[in-house]
């Protein structure tokens, strides 16, 4: 029986990739290199710590990945306003969740302060009482810390936990958490590898039947 629903942020929650996107090209632009599409698709999910990585491997860059992933989320959460929404059902999905009496959280690859910036400029940020961001885990996904970390903090055994998710790895680390798992692609996922799912949905319209029809 499902008690908790987990929340992945950008691509499920928000519509962030696009200015997460565009933040990364922005500073990379910076050192006269941008990443293509494949490099993008191989990242999507990922902490921005590890797509620093990825980035300074791939581009042979001098910098050391702390400093450019604080670069990049600096940048990014100064350019938040206008650029980052909710994503359609969200709010009548929490509204839903509120009514029933599930549990829910937010469990995000992202840090702390730029997780706390998008959800109060989206105004969500009253709706989460429990928020575990990248600075809460040592590992990030596709390993499960994060999942299981949200499951600790709502109490919830990781088996009665779902998991919403847009990317491959959100994917793998809720499943290796051993949880439920409905995924729901954007434009930017929807092509992917999201085949360990339980589910794949078309939109958040779509969790509260899914979830009602089981019944």
């Amino acid at each position: 029986m499902i008690k908790a629903i987990l929340f992945d942020l950008d691509g499920l929650m928000v519509d962030s990739e696009p200015h997460s996107i565009a933040s990364w090209q922005a500073v990379l632009a910076k050192r006269g290199v941008q990443f293509d599409q494949a490099a993008l698709d191989s990242v999507l999910g990922q902490r921005v710590i590890e797509t620093a990585q990825t980035a300074i491997r791939l581009f042979q860059l001098p910098e050391q990945p702390d400093d450019l992933a604080r670069e990049k989320a600096e940048y990014q959460i100064a350019h938040l306003n206008g650029n980052v929404t909710a994503m359609p059902g969200l709010l009548e999905l929490l509204d839903w969740i509120d009514q029933s009496g599930l549990k829910k959280a937010v469990a995000s690859s992202g840090l702390r302060r730029y997780i706390d910036a998008v959800l109060t400029v989206t105004n969500l940020r009253e709706r989460f009482d429990v928020i575990i961001s990248a600075d809460d885990v040592v590992n990030g996904k596709p390993a499960p810390d994060v999942f299981l970390a949200a499951a600790r903090a709502l109490n919830v055994a990781p088996e009665n936990c779902l998991v919403l998710e847009d990317a491959p790895f959100g994917v793998q680390a809720a499943k290796a958490a051993g949880m439920t798992c409905f995924a729901v692609p954007n434009v930017h996922s929807h092509a992917l590898d999201l085949s360990l799912a339980d589910r794949i949905l078309s939109s958040l319209h779509d969790v509260r039947r899914a979830l009602t029809s089981d019944e």
